[in-house]
């Protein structure tokens, strides 16, 4: 889950929008995301730095001062920009922004919104909305594979029952046969890493382990390791807290898509609806224990 919005914001005088920046970015945080800015102080640094199509890519929005000193005035930037990405939504501002909207419609540039400086933020927040969705969209290609997964696997376990019920007692005895060769093939591959884990040199190798040591147990087992060396309570209480994190987030991987209609409904394996408000809090909590691990994994790569 991408929980980072992305906004090339092209302004001369950064100063002038920290403010601004930080109200946007409180206005995402309650919707679960991180704002992530990429400042260029010209139209033409905005090329240089943007010159990778991937990265260019994952821009959500496009913040452009008309007034960028002495410069190439954003009206002219607004059609080099629009050239780079045709189809990105743009924020185009000035300090009086009485004209840009005449400026853009002489030019015939599409998907601009105009505002003043000081309400570049109310501007953005009433197109939020639509943004925040092109970006879930974006997610929801993850989801949906995932999504997919647990149906077919679903649809699998469904459909073994069904067909196993139908068949003779020889084709039932043949499958149960089947299945317990199989359970003690994995048996003794489950056997031979719980031994070879018992001799590991280094926590390490225990992550190419998955089945034998899960996620979860490499959580707790990080955990214990805070309290052992007396880490900071904040740190060792964030990381305590994502253990409740877990089952949520595993309760989405294995939700089933139920359509009435148009409607469509996210049911977990005991049939309760996981709804827009169990999505929204989970990813505000998800980016809350990433911006966490993040800031930790840099601290420790430092040595510090």
């Amino acid at each position: 889950m991408r929980l980072n919005f992305n906004v090339l914001w092209v302004e001369d005088q950064i100063k002038y929008v920290e403010s601004i920046k930080e109200r946007i970015s409180l206005l995402l945080d309650k919707e679960g995301f991180n704002l992530q800015v990429l400042f260029a102080d010209s139209v033409e640094n905005a090329k240089i730095n943007l010159s990778d199509d991937i990265y260019g890519d994952h821009i959500d929005l496009i913040l452009m001062d008309y007034d960028l000193g002495s410069a190439i005035k954003g009206d002219t930037g607004l059609e080099e920009v629009r050239r780079i990405f045709p189809y990105k939504d743009i924020v185009f501002y000035s300090s009086q922004a009485e004209d840009l909207a005449e400026l853009v419609a002489n030019k015939k540039i599409e998907g601009i919104f105009c505002s003043t400086r000081q309400d570049i933020a109310d501007t953005v927040e009433k197109i939020f909305e639509v943004l925040v969705k092109k970006v879930l969209d974006i997610e929801h290609s993850r989801g949906i594979v995932m999504g997919a997964t647990s149906d077919i696997d679903q649809f699998i376990n469904d459909c073994l029952v069904l067909l196993f019920d139908e068949s003779s007692e020889d084709s039932r005895n043949a499958t149960l046969q089947k299945a317990s060769e199989h359970i003690e093939k994995k048996k003794i591959e489950f056997d031979e890493n719980i031994e070879k884990l018992k001799k590991i040199d280094h926590v390490s190798e225990l992550c190419s382990c998955h089945s034998v040591y899960t996620s979860n147990d490499r959580v707790r087992l990080f955990l214990a390791l805070l309290k052992s060396v007396n880490y900071s309570k904040e740190i060792t209480e964030g990381v305590q807290s994502y253990l409740k994190i877990i089952p949520l987030r595993n309760i989405l991987a294995h939700v089933r898509v139920v359509t009435n209609g148009f409607s469509r409904k996210l049911i977990n394996n005991k049939g309760k609806e996981f709804t827009y408000e169990d999505a929204k809090l989970l990813r505000i909590n998800l980016l809350k224990h990433h911006i966490l691990f993040e800031n930790l994994h840099k601290t420790l790569n430092n040595g510090h």
